[in-house]
C-alpha cells in the first residue's frame, strides 16, 4: 500500500502523505471543482483499513495535520477519539476504499460545469484525449431507491447503505465498451504501483450523482486530482459543442405526409443535424494509458500556483525533495 502515491516514489511517510492530501484540498480550489464544499481522501499507506480526509472546513483553509481525521474504512468512524467533527459524507470515501482495494483516492465535488449532466439526461462522455478516463458510458447514480427506511430524502451520502449502493455503480454487474480497470497494468510501476486485481478495480472512474455532483476514484492523489480537473473540462468541452452545434445546424423533420388531411405529417420525428465526435472506446483507452504516465507534468504546474498564492498555507512538514 506505500506504492502508487506519488510519481517516482515507492514508499510514502505519512508526512510526505499529509502535505500531498493538504496540497491537493487547494488544488481543486483553486481549479474550481470545491468551494466550501467537497472533499478529497486517500488511503493510509500504513494500514490500508483507515483513510485520511480533512476535518469539516472548507477545503481551501486546510493548512496543517491538524486538520486531517484518520477513519476506518469498515464504517467510516474515526480511528481516535476526540478528534474535530468529519464531513457527513465520508461514507462516499470509506465504501469506495471497501469494495475497490486497489483505489488509494476519491475525490466528491459539486462543480456547476458538471452538474447539468447530473440532472439533464444527457450523457456525459469523453469527448477530448485528456479525459479519456470517462470512455463513453458514465453512470448516473440516483439516492432515490437507496435510503434506509427512516432517513431524511436529502441526497447526503451519510451512512454505509447509501455509500455501498453509491460504489457499486463504479463496477456495474455488466460493462461494456471502455473498461477504467483494463488500463492500469499497462502503466509503469512507478505511476501504478504492484499490479492489481481487475475484479477489485472499478470499470468506471467517475460517477455521477443525480441532482448531487460526482464522484472520481483513482490509485493516486495526483491522479484523482487529475480525473476530477479533466472531468470539468470535458464538461465544458460536451456542452459548447453541443451549444454551438444547435445553433449552427438546423432540424430535420422526418415522417409521412398525411395527402388526404391537408397533407400533416404524422409520426413525425425531429432529428438534430451535425454529429458531436466523441472518442471511440479504443481512442478512449488509448488516450487514458498515454496521459497517466504525464500526470507529474500537471502536477507539478498546480502545485506551483498555488505556491503563490496567498490564500492557500501548507504548514505540514516534509516533502522537501518534491
Amino acid at each position: 500500500m506505500s506504492a502508487g502515491y506519488f510519481p517516482k516514489r515507492e514508499k510514502v511517510g505519512l508526512e510526505d502523505l499529509f502535505k500531498g492530501l493538504v496540497t491537493a484540498s487547494h488544488i481543486l480550489h483553486y481549479h474550481g471543482l470545491l468551494d466550501a464544499y467537497g472533499h478529497i481522501s486517500v488511503r493510509s499507506p500504513d494500514n490500508p483499513e483507515t483513510f485520511w480526509m480533512p476535518c469539516n472546513m472548507p477545503p481551501a483553509l486546510v493548512s496543517s495535520q491538524d486538520d486531517l481525521v484518520e477513519y476506518n474504512i469498515e464504517d467510516a468512524t474515526p480511528v481516535e477519539k476526540d478528534v474535530k467533527r468529519g464531513y457527513i459524507e465520508r461514507y462516499i470515501h470509506s465504501e469506495i476504499y471497501k469494495r475497490f482495494p486497489a483505489i488509494n483516492s476519491v475525490v466528491h465535488s459539486h462543480n456547476s460545469d458538471i452538474l447539468p449532466y447530473c440532472v439533464s439526461g444527457v450523457p456525459l462522455k469523453a469527448t477530448t484525449h485528456m479525459a479519456g478516463f470517462l470512455g463513453n458510458n458514465v453512470p448516473v447514480w440516483d439516492a432515490g431507491p437507496h435510503y434506509p427506511s427512516g432517513t431524511k430524502h436529502d441526497l447526503l451520502v451519510s451512512n454505509t447503505t447509501l455509500g455501498a449502493s453509491l460504489s457499486a455503480t463504479l463496477k456495474p454487474a455488466t460493462s461494456a465498451g471502455f473498461l477504467y480497470s483494463k488500463v492500469r497494468s499497462a502503466l509503469p510501476a512507478q505511476i501504478a504501483g504492484a499490479p492489481a486485481d481487475p475484479s477489485k478495480e472499478p470499470d468506471h472512474a467517475v460517477v455521477l450523482m443525480q441532482g448531487h455532483g460526482f464522484v472520481t476514484a483513482a490509485h493516486g492523489i495526483e491522479e484523482a486530482v487529475y480525473q476530477a480537473i479533466y472531468t470539468r473540462e470535458a464538461a465544458i468541452t460536451q456542452t459548447t459543442a453541443l451549444t454551438l452545434r444547435n445553433a449552427y445546424f438546423g432540424h430535420v423533420v422526418e415522417g409521412k405526409i398525411d395527402v388526404e388531411h391537408g397533407g400533416k405529417i404524422k409520426s413525425a420525428t425531429v432529428k438534430a443535424e451535425g454529429e458531436l465526435k466523441y472518442l471511440k472506446d479504443n481512442e478512449a483507452h488509448d488516450a487514458w494509458e498515454a496521459n497517466q504516465r504525464t500526470i507529474e507534468r500537471p502536477w507539478a504546474l498546480w502545485c506551483r500556483e498555488i505556491e503563490v498564492s496567498p490564500l492557500y498555507r501548507n504548514a505540514c512538514p516534509g516533502c522537501e525533495d518534491d
